[in-house]
């Protein structure tokens, strides 16, 4: 096994068709609810979204880009907290899924659903006060593409959040390290500038995960005119979803929680959050 760089327009486009392919089908959208949009994460997500709202300053009223919406959960918890949530995706499937779930919150006086893609939206510049965009950029290819309109549409003073896994942390580094001993993945590896990435067949098809460079991350923020207010850990570690037992996951939970609410320190934390503002 060994790592490779992809380059070239064309050779991106490809990929990115193909990924998109991927995305647009149900199935992979719902194995990644089961694992992570479960009742013992609840708890975390509800301390994470207490703390961005407090952080990043964000009114009540404000009007926030929830970009890969996905099944709307995220959405949801914006617009628990006082928000304005325009919730986007581009897989029309998600989206149906989406809206369902914002019928049953009672919440679609707060929540607009809208189909766009990440790579090409269709909103005015500086359009948003603020913008959402949680576990998405792992699975973009293209992720510089999508950080320019991400960094467009916000507002100038506007906020950017950002939930990504990190490339440094104990969980990756150790994960890594054991793949590569042992020869158990399946999956071609990139390392591009922008992180490590695993491009997987998978029954849905093509689907890249990519495990951010956080300081690359940042960076190309920056350099889009953001400066970083803050950057935590979001989850220690994702192991819980590959636990059989139900008191190792529990466990696994607890440890998460008290590491966000009393540590969040993001270096050894597979879960990373970003908040950056964009500058006047």
């Amino acid at each position: 096994m060994t790592d490779s760089v992809s380059t070239g327009s064309g050779e991106l486009q490809s990929s990115s068709n193909a990924v998109e392919a991927t995305l647009q089908k149900p199935d992979v959208h719902k194995r990644w609810h089961d694992a992570f949009k479960t009742p013992a994460n609840a708890p975390f997500y509800d301390l994470a979204f207490d703390h961005i709202v407090n952080v990043a300053g964000v009114p009540e009223g404000a009007t926030f880009l929830d970009a890969g919406c996905g099944i709307g959960d995220y959405a949801v918890r914006l617009a628990k907290r006082g928000m304005r949530v325009v919730a986007v995706d581009f897989a029309e499937n998600v989206l149906k899924m989406a809206r369902e779930n914002v019928e049953r919150s009672g919440l679609q006086d707060r929540i607009k659903i809208q189909h766009e893609n990440l790579l090409s939206l269709s909103f005015d510049d500086e359009m948003f006060d603020a913008v959402l965009c949680w576990g998405v950029l792992m699975h973009i290819p293209d992720v510089e593409r999508a950080i320019a309109e991400l960094a467009r549409v916000v507002r100038r003073g506007g906020v950017v959040v950002i939930s990504e896994g990190n490339m440094y942390s104990l969980e990756a580094t150790l994960g890594w390290a054991l793949r590569r001993v042992l020869g158990t993945t399946r999956a071609e590896v990139r390392r591009p500038p922008a992180g490590r990435e695993y491009w997987a067949t998978t029954s849905a098809g093509v689907l890249v995960t990519r495990e951010a460079d956080i300081h690359w991350l940042i960076a190309r923020f920056e350099g889009a005119g953001f400066t970083l207010i803050r950057r935590v850990a979001g989850q220690f570690t994702e192991l819980y979803t590959r636990a059989s037992s139900g008191v190792m996951q529990a466990l696994l939970h607890r440890f998460n929680g008290v590491w966000f609410k009393y540590l969040k320190f993001p270096q050894p934390a597979f879960g990373n959050l970003l908040m950056l503002r964009k500058r006047p």
